[in-house]
């Protein structure tokens, strides 16, 4: 199956805002104080991204596991770029 790039660029603009979200509130936490790790972070947009429901072609590419699997993704990321 072939795809246009352009069909994910959304895609992919909506990920860099939710790994900005989750770098801002990994140094709100780390400014109070607070300990943080991958895993609290990945809680936080994991809520962040629950309303969020993107598509190509209109079908749907997220049910409940793959965003998890996002969020965690993206607060691994988030956590690795700020502990750099």
């Amino acid at each position: 199956m072939k795809f246009r790039t352009s069909q994910i660029l959304p895609l992919v603009s909506s990920l860099g805002k939710y790994l900005q979200m989750g770098m801002d509130e990994y140094v709100k936490l780390k400014t109070s104080g607070n300990p943080v790790d991958a895993e609290q972070l990945s809680v936080y947009l994991d809520d962040k991204m629950s309303s969020w429901n993107p598509q190509i072609k209109n079908v749907n590419l997220m049910d409940e596991s793959t965003r998890r699997a996002g969020a965690r993704f993206l607060a691994g990321v988030a956590v690795a770029i700020a502990s750099a």
